[in-house]
């Protein structure tokens, strides 16, 4: 029993720092869905100039190329921002089991002495008890 609660006190510290990636996971991939918003900002303002300005057209043409291109990779980086926060997530899931697990192995062995010291303790009493009882 000595050892489940040093066990038990590393657990919380590893979930504490699975609790710290997941936080750094979630503010990138929130930085990555901003990134992609004001990038859709700008392709709807740029839009607007050309349905203003008909002239620009063919400046259009090349601009939409490059932002097609630049949503397509801040896409692939926000996939990629999302799988890294499930995987934040689940080490997390993961750690805070382990915790359960050794909380309830403790709990488990301390139910176990204690009822082990009942037992001792009636075993004592049913002796005295005899010891009473003989003639002598």
């Amino acid at each position: 029993m000595q050892g489940l609660p040093l066990l038990i006190r590393l657990a919380r510290q590893r979930a504490d720092e699975r609790r710290i990636a997941l936080a750094t996971a979630e503010q990138a991939r929130l930085a990555g869905e901003a990134a992609l918003a004001h990038q859709a900002e700008e392709v709807a303002a740029e839009q607007a100039q050309v349905r203003q300005h008909p002239a620009s057209l063919g400046d259009w043409a090349a601009w939409s190329r490059a932002a097609a291109r630049r949503r397509g990779r801040l896409l692939e980086g926000l996939a990629l921002l999302r799988a890294q926060e499930a995987a934040a997530r689940e080490a997390l899931r993961a750690e805070f089991a382990e915790v359960k697990r050794l909380e309830l192995a403790l709990q488990a062995r301390r139910q176990a002495a204690l009822r082990q010291a009942a037992r001792k303790a009636e075993l004592r009493a049913e002796d005295s008890a005899r010891l009473a009882r003989r003639p002598d």
